[in-house]
């Protein structure tokens, strides 16, 4: 579903600039600019690094302190945002059980409707099941639905299949597949070793939220990018999605930083790194709310994130603006030459 975009910084953003600025004098310790010496080598003296230590650990205080700051508001600010809206959790293999766990809790906090919890396994994110997980969603389809026929790849067909039998219809809020539809897909995957779910848990959801580990993906750039293009095409079937993982995420080869270098998806999925903090939880639980408004957004402390969080909403959830422009077409996953080395994501300072 297309939204727009109108990015919203919160009361606190300068607190979450101040922990990405924290984060970034850590890499003085990894990573000094000094003089070279004759033979080309860099060096460093015990001194020089004996102040980057200093001035890392003081910045890692500091971030700390801040996190801890927002940590308390935390519940306070979204109280009331996701009032009588199901939300529906979907995690990867990779996914840092205590990240799902306080993002459940919160998204408890602002008066969700739990709609249940699907976990995807290697298996559905990797190349080798690419071929049973087409076979599967294509056979098992919702009636009504369709698939697209331009895209072909995994990614895009288990990402249509489930978000139309996952999401309630934009329009009028009422279930697009029914329950039996929905367990025959559900059911399939689950035997075919592609998700794990507790049985009789799953509801048909306003919004999903998609929760991820901190893989950078220079290791396997199909999984990453099979999950970017699952979230992409999962958000055409219904009124919201959001990618959320830990900062590595959000590095050019992850699932995240797939995302958000694709411009069409990145102006429909909103996507949140460091998940880790308290701060990247809270603006995952308001980066659901805008979802569910039309709006997207790129939250977190990594350099590709557009503001720390969204602003505290006002008011009940309300209806998204008419659009008019198509969905994107997602970026289908293409196998990969490994590389020697992948950067993580510099962080923003503030």
């Amino acid at each position: 579903m297309a939204h727009t975009s109108r990015r919203r910084f919160g009361p606190l953003a300068g607190i979450f600039f101040g922990i990405a600025g924290g984060v970034a004098l850590g890499a003085c310790v990894l990573a000094p600019i000094l003089p070279e010496r004759e033979s080309g080598a860099e060096t460093i003296t015990p001194a020089q690094l004996s102040e980057a230590r200093l001035d890392a650990e003081i910045g890692a205080a500091q971030a700390d302190t801040a996190d801890a700051v927002v940590a308390s508001v935390a519940e306070e600010t979204v109280a009331g945002t996701l009032t009588d809206q199901s939300v529906l959790l979907i995690t990867t293999p990779g996914a840092d059980q205590e990240d799902i766990d306080n993002i459940a809790w919160l998204l408890g906090k602002a008066d969700a409707v739990d709609a249940g919890t699907i976990t995807l396994t290697d298996k559905f994110l990797d190349q080798e099941g690419a071929d049973g997980l087409k076979t599967i969603v294509t056979s098992t389809l919702p009636a009504g639905a369709q698939l697209s026929l331009d895209r072909l790849d995994p990614g895009t067909h288990s990402g249509e299949a489930l978000g139309s039998a996952l999401f309630k219809d934009p329009a009028t809020g009422d279930p697009q597949a029914d329950a039996g539809e929905r367990d025959l897909l559900l059911n399939a995957l689950s035997e075919a070793g592609f998700i794990t779910f507790e049985h009789g848990t799953i509801r048909p959801a306003d919004i999903i939220v998609i929760i991820t580990g901190d893989d950078d993906g220079s290791g396997d750039r199909f999984a990453a990018k099979n999950l970017a293009t699952f979230a992409t095409a999962l958000d055409t079937r219904g009124r919201g999605v959001v990618l959320a993982g830990r900062v590595h995420a959000a590095a050019d080869t992850g699932a995240i930083g797939f995302l958000r270098a694709n411009p069409d998806a990145n102006r429909h999925v909103s996507t949140v790194d460091s998940i880790d903090r308290a701060y990247g939880r809270m603006a995952t639980v308001l980066a659901a709310r805008y979802e569910r408004e039309g709006d997207s957004g790129s939250y977190g402390s990594a350099a590709s994130a557009e503001a720390a969080a969204p602003a505290r909403p006002t008011g009940p959830v309300r209806d998204p603006e008419p659009v008019t422009d198509e969905a994107p077409a997602p970026e289908a996953p293409v196998e990969e030459q490994p590389v020697e080395e992948q950067a993580a994501p510099a962080p923003e300072a503030g």
